[in-house]
């Protein structure tokens, strides 16, 4: 009796198992054709006659979440997983949790919300993205097609190829354009070189978009012949006659640097500095019988102090004393930027500036002159003990907005007051510009052991707010790992702001796991947007360590912060 008792079990339970399977399999099908709704509708019917399927709820899951329906999901989630410790062992569960949240992102109204997902997204690494950032290229915001155009770049796909040849040909919008060309480079889409240069002929184009088709070209001209490169010194566009120069230093043609030799006489000052500018990236020192002296020397007497203050550069690296003297009386300037252009000069070029720069720091007036000469010294590792106390003082002296002048010359930034404008997807960039450029600053007083150096930087986290989000961390750079060192040591500070701030340093720009605790323990009681700054660090860091953190997040009532956590979450999983 027992043997058919026993064979009637096993019996059902197949049955069972075969009638759920095939449940489970209609559940797919509707979700293989798009039809979602259908597909919540037959799972939620087969639970009610199983209700304790773990299949057919993962199914569910699966189909709240192609629809759209977080929380719901997140109820089913809970279901299949009291145990917080359970998420090892479902991991797919919860990158289809997290990709619900972030597709749902992208339909939003809200631009800010919708600008956080093409963020969050592409911060994946997954090919999911690829949909969500060509959405956002075709999107009707502008900025946003601009962003996603930007953030396109870090895929490479031949999909984003051409639909950057569509959109080069549609565009009306001058700063989508611009990214567009840029992003053209980046691509290395060969089949646009032509439409670029067009650009740069066309007198109608803007100079942004003439230099950005530029550079793009000269990205993608490695396999330039020499016949080409005559060419194109020897257009009548002077945009065209300056992209021969910049390939040549690019690819250092060494074998070309001949015909740079017309370009320093060119009619256009932007031309000559080009071609100083290749010579110095070549380290040309003489060409046949004349010396680096005699092919610049017309170059110092140039009416554009930007010619005659790359030229004094140029000598300098050579060991040429007129070097020496040229960028001495630029440093006596009237005007402050060509002092500043010329202490930046001084200080990149290395060993051959440390004498000038010593001798003129007591000599000049203005801070930032002083400040650009001491970096150059403090990278050479001399006169510290001078170069630390002056930058010390400057410092503690000037309160405005800082930057990196990236804009007047190629070879050299100096650091100057900021002129940053505010972008609308980054809040507080101007600020968060000055940060970045203080804290370098601040890591080369730690690098050569400044005593007052980490007071420094406790009193610089103390009195700023960390605002870096993902956008800046994406879209600017990661940082000097002299300042990380730095930061790290404040992790242990009394004081919890400046752990919080030290805290987010080292996530946001240097992905250290080391701040995860911190930041997991002041993320209750900050507002909002802090909120969204620890959730975004967490997401740079990708420490596994974290899901269970940020699962708790995605029940959050604010989209937002479910969209960070979200990406946090597939970070943590993948990284």
């Amino acid at each position: 009796m027992m043997r058919y008792v026993i064979s009637f079990l096993l019996f059902s339970s197949v049955s069972f198992a075969l009638v759920e399977e095939k449940l489970e399999k209609r559940i797919y099908s509707h979700l293989l054709i798009g039809d979602d709704l259908q597909a919540i509708q037959e799972a939620k019917k087969a639970i009610e006659s199983f209700p304790d399927s773990l299949i057919l709820r993962k199914a569910l899951l699966y189909a709240l979440c192609q629809f759209g329906s977080e929380m719901q999901a997140w109820d089913q989630w809970c279901y299949l997983c009291p145990s917080i410790q359970d998420y090892k062992k479902e991991r797919h569960l919860i990158e289809m949790l997290s990709w619900s949240a972030l597709n749902k992102g992208q339909s939003a109204t809200q631009i800010s919300v919708r600008f956080n997902t093409l963020i969050g997204a592409t911060l994946t690494k997954d090919s999911k993205a690829i949909p969500m950032l060509l959405k956002g290229i075709r999107d009707s915001n502008a900025l946003l097609r601009s962003s996603a155009i930007k953030l396109c770049t870090q895929f490479k796909d031949e999909v984003f190829k051409e639909e950057l040849i569509a959109l080069l040909k549609r565009e009306k919008i001058w700063y989508v354009r611009l990214e567009a060309i840029r992003a053209a480079g980046t691509l290395r889409i060969y089949e646009l070189i032509e439409p670029l240069q067009a650009i740069i002929e066309d007198p109608c184009s803007l100079m942004e978009e003439k230099t950005a088709a530029m550079i793009a070209i000269v990205e993608m001209s490695h396999q330039i012949s020499r016949q080409k490169l005559e060419s194109l010194i020897a257009q009548p566009r002077s945009l065209l006659r300056q992209l021969g120069a910049e390939i040549i230093a690019h690819f250092e043609r060494i074998q070309d640097s001949d015909l740079l030799l017309q370009l320093l006489q060119d009619s256009s000052a932007e031309v000559r500095i080009s071609a100083l500018n290749a010579l110095a990236l070549l380290r040309v020192q003489c060409m046949g019988k004349k010396s680096i002296y005699s092919l610049v020397e017309a170059c110092l007497k140039d009416p554009s102090p930007l010619v005659a203050i790359t030229a004094g550069y140029v000598l300098l690296i050579n060991q040429e004393k007129a070097g020496e003297t040229a960028l001495s009386y630029w440093l006596q300037s009237e005007n402050l930027k060509w002092q500043r252009l010329a202490a930046a000069a001084i200080a990149a070029s290395g060993r051959f500036g440390v004498g000038l720069a010593f001798k003129s720091i007591h000599k000049v007036k203005d801070p930032y002159v002083r400040l650009n000469l001491c970096l150059g010294l403090m990278g050479q590792r001399a006169h510290t003990a001078i170069a630390s106390d002056t930058i010390f003082s400057i410092l503690s002296q000037e309160s405005g907005l800082w930057m990196w002048d990236k804009q007047t010359h190629s070879l050299f930034s100096p650091i100057i007051p900021s002129d940053v404008t505010h972008i609308e997807t980054i809040p507080n960039y101007p600020q968060i510009v000055d940060q970045l450029v203080r804290l370098d600053v601040l890591s080369v007083l730690h690098f050569v052991q400044y005593p007052k150096a980490l007071q420094l930087t406790k009193d610089f986290l103390q009195k700023k707010d960390w605002n870096l989000t993902a956008a800046a961390a994406v879209l600017l750079q990661e940082g000097d790992e002299k300042a990380g060192e730095l930061v790290s040591s404040l992790l242990d500070d009394s004081d919890e702001k400046v752990r919080m701030q030290a805290a987010l340093v080292l996530g946001l720009m240097y992905r250290d796991p080391v701040a995860v605790d911190v930041l997991q323990k002041v993320y209750p009681n900050a507002d909002q947007r802090v909120k969204i700054t620890i959730l975004e660090a967490l997401a740079q860091i990708g420490d596994a360590s974290s899901i269970p953190f940020l699962l708790e997040i995605l029940k959050e009532p604010f989209q937002t912060l479910r969209i960070v956590a979200a990406s946090a979450l597939i970070q943590c999983l993948y990284r």
